[in-house]
């Protein structure tokens, strides 16, 4: 988090550890070069034969704090703690977006495995977006999970359901799966820094991208 001087904290799942609907996964992974490492050696990869890919990133975008920094650190990091190799293609946000509509042949994607993107969290809307067996491209943003089964009955549920209880059940089941199995890295939760004059009065910082200026004033 130095990097960042403390204006995020180290993710676990897609959603925050105290988060409610966070659930209870049987994985929680956290940083160790050996398991990866062994893991890597499972799958066949070893120091004569590296696991190299590419991932596309952007400059900037969509609320991401410092893309570049951040994505060279964790392409640091994979190097030094389990030999991975990436290299980036660094594009323009919106072309981003494009790729992540793409299916995996497209030569949009120009070879990368690997996208980095950025996800709200405050709706349970944005998981099927980006999760959900129906989302995977060219209809959705789904580019990375494929068809995710054992969380496609969960999300429809989300979907459809109009219960608090059945909806928040069914995010835990599903938010389990994403952590038990990820389809994603996770890497932090932005704790949404903001600078403004001591004149503004009324701001209240929500736990999400979105603001109510409402309450907003000036004196």
């Amino acid at each position: 988090m130095t990097l960042l001087n403390g204006t995020a904290e180290p993710s676990a799942g897609w959603l925050k550890v105290n988060d409610p609907n966070f659930g209870s996964p049987e994985n929680r992974y956290k940083f160790d070069p050996a398991k990866g490492k062994k893991m890597l050696a499972e799958a066949g990869f070893t120091p004569e034969k590296p696991l190299a890919f590419k991932a596309m990133i952007s400059t900037s975008g969509s609320g991401q704090m410092l893309p570049l920094p951040m994505n060279e650190f964790v392409q640091q990091n994979l190097k030094e703690a389990c030999g991975v190799d990436v290299e980036f293609d660094v594009v323009e946000w919106q072309l981003l977006l494009n790729a992540a509509r793409a299916t995996p042949d497209s030569p949009n994607l120009k070879g990368a495995m690997v996208l980095n993107v950025s996800s709200p969290s405050s709706d349970v809307g944005v998981m099927a977006r980006y999760f959900s067996s129906a989302n995977f491209p060219p209809n959705g943003f789904n580019s990375s999970s494929g068809r995710m089964t054992r969380s496609t009955s969960a999300l429809t549920t989300l979907a459809e359901a109009s219960d608090p209880a059945v909806i928040s059940g069914a995010l835990r089941k599903a938010h389990e799966r994403l952590v038990d199995n990820p389809p994603w890295i996770y890497i932090v939760h932005d704790l949404n820094p903001r600078a403004m004059s001591p004149r503004v009065k009324g701001f209240v910082s929500p736990q999400s991208w979105f603001v109510d200026l409402t309450l907003v004033s000036m004196q």
